[in-house]
């Protein structure tokens, strides 16, 4: 739904290109334009230096064409940037990843603040809140690790006892395998059965 929509603005922005290439044609062309060139032939003969009238009103509408011109070049440049951002696996992953934590961490805080919940379970909220901040921590050590190994980028999702890790790479080699684990065993301090590594 949203390719549809990002295609359509890319096609009224082309279409408003193709206008105002249109329009500079048709100036070009325009008789005021050609009496200006006449008038240049007939004055090639006047001594250097001596001074030309210029129209104002076709200077004002080349830069406003100027303007218009980039204005369009930035649009198409940041309609692809936020395409590039939207498609971007590993940035949606994060996100997803981070507002599930946000939405978790609300409901915790709402138990908290609640007078009609019991204390033993306002402790029990209050104690999964410190797991999620260690737990955030830890993924945010881990994928700053792995980054340094020379990955271009990684996301970790942690689901009870098992991490899964996704790196950006082409091909995962046996030692970048065990880089990764180590990384993440001692972190994590988990097993290594409970570590699923792959590339995308």
């Amino acid at each position: 739904m949203k390719k549809i929509k990002i295609i359509k603005k890319k096609e009224i922005i082309l279409s408003l290109l193709s206008i105002l290439f249109l329009f500079v044609s048709f100036i070009s062309v325009s008789p005021s334009f050609k009496n200006k060139t006449i008038g240049k032939e007939q004055d090639e003969n006047k001594q250097l230096g001596e001074a030309v009238l210029v129209n104002s009103n076709s200077v004002e509408k080349e830069s406003n064409l100027i303007e218009i011109n980039n204005d369009v070049e930035d649009d198409l440049e940041d309609n692809e940037e936020l395409d590039k951002d939207y498609n971007d696996f590993f940035i949606r992953a994060k996100m997803d990843r981070d507002n599930i934590y946000s939405q978790t961490l609300e409901i915790y805080e709402n138990i908290l603040e609640s007078s009609e919940i019991a204390n033993d379970q306002k402790l029990i909220a209050q104690n999964e809140i410190t797991n999620i901040s260690n737990e955030r921590k830890t993924i945010a050590v881990a994928e700053n690790l792995i980054l340094l190994k020379g990955f271009e980028n990684v996301v970790i999702f942690k689901n009870n006892n098992d991490v899964s890790i996704i790196v950006k790479s082409d091909v995962l080699l046996p030692e970048n395998v065990s880089q990764i684990q180590n990384i993440v065993q001692r972190e994590f301090q988990i097993d290594s059965k409970n570590i699923n590594i792959t590339n995308k």
